[in-house]
């Protein structure tokens, strides 16, 4: 129940499509990054399996989405 009193940052929802955003705006990447946080479907899409939110390989994934086996 708490995490419902919490606002969660606001953004476009198509920046957390792995690939899709390019560079990423600082703002873009706190959305993205605290999405992926509470989501652990949305983190495994982004190939975060180890729950190392890595801003360089988050932004690397905005940029250029998740080759085969590139998992964090």
């Amino acid at each position: 129940m708490q995490q419902y009193l919490i606002p969660l940052k606001t953004g476009d929802e198509r920046l957390l499509i792995p690939g899709w955003a390019g560079d990423l705006t600082n703002p873009e990447l706190e959305f993205v990054e605290e999405r992926l946080r509470r989501s652990r479907r949305l983190s495994k899409e982004w190939g975060i399996i180890s729950g190392g939110y890595n801003e360089a390989f988050i932004r690397q994934v905005a940029l250029d989405g998740l080759s085969p086996g590139g998992y964090d």
